[in-house]
């Protein structure tokens, strides 16, 4: 019997093996030069084999190399190690900004862009025996200091200007420690009759069963007669669970996209849009969910075409955003708790182990929501996003100020469309926006721009925002992310304790505050000679490293007199603050607030920002406040200005609550207690209690069988009004 398993095992490994394409890595050893000179347009450098090596894929800057600017690299293969087929395509995951490659000195194209898969076809270009591959990579600079960030020309978002990358984003270092180079993986692809490409599965749900909309391209490498009536089979499989598959065969000539389609949506493009169709009904099709309101279901859809298989995973879900931006998920309206994520300032440093550390302590705070701010993570992210149940919020590379140029605003046309393109089956995404705070939605740059103009980048927005909601129809589609949803009261205006006050807007994508990393993380970056910030040296390396000392101080933390009093008094703060606008927010739960962000959940860089978890993956307290803050289940106690104590309880679960004992207990004694019944996904506001004099509070909740839910604490005390603030 063991005999035969081995033998079925190796029998279906070979039938695997069989298929195309298959995959030769390019990941390793490359050689590597410097141009520290301008160069001839046409200039190619030649390496000698004495080059230093670089170990490839990798960011420069953390392969111990800080430059801007071009880079060369090289490395060989054999043509033995190629496996036996008709084409082969090179293609690169991941090349940080611009690039040219050549094959054997025959130069075979260029990309530009950082988070792009693109590949060329090199075989023209092979030879028998050793074969050299070299890359150019331009990671330039911005023109500075002509107030480039106003006018920035690349599109790469949080990367190139933004207040949490090296040296922030208003100084003359706010483009140093650059984040060029090979950073995603490189291989050769090799390929027999048929390329598959453009592949987009689109789930229709409706009641019991789910249909599916399979599109796809076809690039026929080898002309062969009667080709179009070859049979094309279609597979969706469970991938995480044990369920039903499903299966269909037809030929491709009966497969054809309606050419008015085709032609719409390539004059649109500009391009060459899916030529065949599938559709596919999928009775009783387990639904993708987030984790906390079920499983994430996740499915393998493979296409064979004669000795091609193409396989991805993807999963089925509804999202549909109503009128007063309130989300359902599957038709349940779903509360969506979120964070700011820059997984790291240099990609290539977070591999699968590390993104799903981050996930990991994300879903242990109760988060469910992840915006990726201003730029596209590693395709990692987003399977591991798609199999812990995770919805991503998607920002395009469009960060403050931009050129208004013709030439690029089709580049970033180009680009966003090519985005969808790569995420558009990862059931995680539900929502592309397209600008953070352009511009046209920013007059605080009137402050920091003598050029300002109120108009920049609408044009743009608008042109970004109408092409991509059309050509994507699927996820939803905004605009931009606005100020206006982005209260960041205790930081930059007022005062956290304003958050008490309605929100302005339903959607809420940033709030937060700054806080130090604890002493032993901050060692590891900032000199013995500059921890106690109090000389200008000093402040300038902590600025450097992103601290805002203007607004610290401004909101009363200052150093004082030890450096484990800056740290806890700012740890401190940023907890209080997190807390407090968190709970005032979620009391407000579809009736004022349908989506909150927190800002931001980790530190990409050795610094010290607005992180809740530092660089070093050592968590604040903060994280604790926003685990606490967003956990399933709260009890939040609210002041008013006329000194009443308003008592809610807020319900995330999809089970109400029943019969559970609210206990309030009061510092000089007091206590109460009351039952709780609460549908699911409610906030229930339970009655008020006038402060007369400063007062501690005990609140608890436990089940009817005296288990404790959950609890919390404060200490109030009774507002007075000013003369001033009466006459307001």
């Amino acid at each position: 019997m063991r005999i035969l398993i081995l033998l079925l095992i190796t029998m279906v490994s070979l039938v695997a093996n069989s298929f195309y394409p298959k995959s030769t890595p390019l990941d390793g050893t490359w050689h590597y030069h410097i141009n520290h000179e301008p160069q001839a347009v046409n200039y190619q450098y030649n390496f000698q084999g004495n080059e230093p090596t670089m170990t490839l894929p990798n960011n420069w800057y953390k392969e111990g190399v800080n430059h801007a600017g071009v880079m060369w690299f090289e490395r060989t293969f054999k043509s033995v190690d190629l496996p036996k087929a008709k084409r082969h395509f090179i293609e690169f995951k991941g090349v940080d900004y611009l690039c040219d490659i050549w094959v054997n000195e025959h130069y075979i194209g260029s990309h530009k862009g950082y988070f792009q898969t693109f590949d060329f076809d090199i075989t023209p270009y092979l030879k028998s025996g050793t074969n050299t591959i070299k890359v150019k990579v331009d990671s330039p600079l911005e023109n500075y200091p002509e107030h480039y960030s106003l006018h920035k020309t690349l599109l790469r978002g949080i990367f190139a200007h933004h207040d949490t990358r090296p040296g922030g984003a208003w100084s003359a270092e706010g483009q140093d420690k650059n984040s060029g180079g090979i950073w995603n993986s490189v291989t050769i692809k090799s390929y027999q009759e048929h390329k598959l490409e453009a592949l987009k599965v689109t789930p229709t749900v409706n009641e019991a069963q789910v249909n599916l909309d399979v599109t796809f391209s076809l690039q026929q490498l080898e002309q062969r007669l009667f080709s179009f009536g070859e049979k094309v089979e279609v597979m969706v499989t469970p991938a995480n669970f044990e369920g039903e598959s499903f299966k269909k065969s037809l030929n491709l000539r009966s497969m054809g996209i309606p050419a008015h389609e085709k032609e719409a949506c390539e004059s649109q493009r500009g391009q060459e849009c899916p030529r065949y169709r599938v559709a596919m009904s999928l009775p009783n099709a387990k639904l993708w969910q987030t984790y906390d309101r079920g499983f994430p279901y996740l499915y393998n859809v493979s296409i064979t075409i004669g000795d091609m298989k193409q396989i991805i995973q993807t999963g089925f879900k509804e999202l549909k955003q109503l009128e007063n931006e309130m989300h359902t998920l599957n038709g349940e309206v779903i509360y969506l708790k979120g964070t700011n994520y820059i997984s790291s300032q240099y990609m290539s440093e977070m591999d699968e182990k590390a993104l799903r550390k981050d996930l990991e302590l994300m879903k242990a705070a109760h988060i469910n929501t992840i915006r990726v701010h201003a730029h596209v993570e590693p395709h990692r992210f987003y399977q591991l996003c798609d199999e812990m149940g995770f919805l991503v919020w998607q920002d395009y590379n469009l960060q403050w100020g931009y050129s208004e140029s013709e030439a690029f605003e089709a580049e970033a046309l180009k680009q966003a469309y090519e985005m969808v393109d790569m995420l558009y089956n990862h059931p995680s995404i539900y929502i592309w926006s397209m600008h953070n705070e352009p511009p046209w939605n920013s007059d605080w740059m009137k402050w920091k721009y003598p050029d300002y103009n109120a108009e920049q980048n609408k044009r743009l927005d608008d042109m970004l925002y109408e092409k991509i909601s059309s050509y994507d129809s699927y996820h939803l589609s905004k605009k931009l992310s606005s100020n206006l949803e982005h209260p960041w009261f205790g930081w930059y205006s007022g005062k956290y304790q304003d958050f008490v006050k309605p929100s302005k807007v339903p959607v809420i994508t940033e709030y937060g505050a700054q806080a130090i990393p604890n002493k032993e993380s901050l060692r590891k970056f900032v000199p013995d000679k500059y921890l106690h910030p109090k000389g200008a040296k000093a402040k300038k390396h902590w600025e450097y490293h992103n601290f805002q000392f203007n607004w610290s101080e401004k909101n009363g933390v200052k150093f004082k007199d030890t450096l484990s009093n800056f740290i806890h008094d700012s740890q401190t703060y940023q907890a209080d603050l997190i807390k407090f606008a968190t709970e005032m927010l979620r009391i407000q739960k579809y009736n004022g607030t349908t989506a909150i962000f927190q800002f931001m959940f980790n530190e990409g860089w050795p610094s010290m920002n607005w992180g809740v978890v530092d660089y070093y993956r050592q968590t604040k307290p903060g994280y604790e406040a926003l685990k606490k803050a967003y956990a399933p289940i709260i009890l939040v106690a609210k002041q008013r200005e006329d000194n009443r104590i308003e008592f809610y309880v807020v319900n995330d679960e999809i089970k109400p609550i029943t019969n559970a004992k609210l206990t309030i207990e009061l510092s000089n004694g007091e206590k109460s207690t009351h039952t709780i019944n609460t549908p699911k996904d409610s906030v229930y506001r339970l009655g008020n209690m006038k402060l007369s004099k400063a007062m501690g509070m005990k609140l608890s909740l436990k089940d009817e069988n005296g288990k404790l839910i959950t609890d919390n604490q404060y200490d109030f005390s009774p507002i007075t009004k000013t003369k001033k603030e009466d006459k307001k």
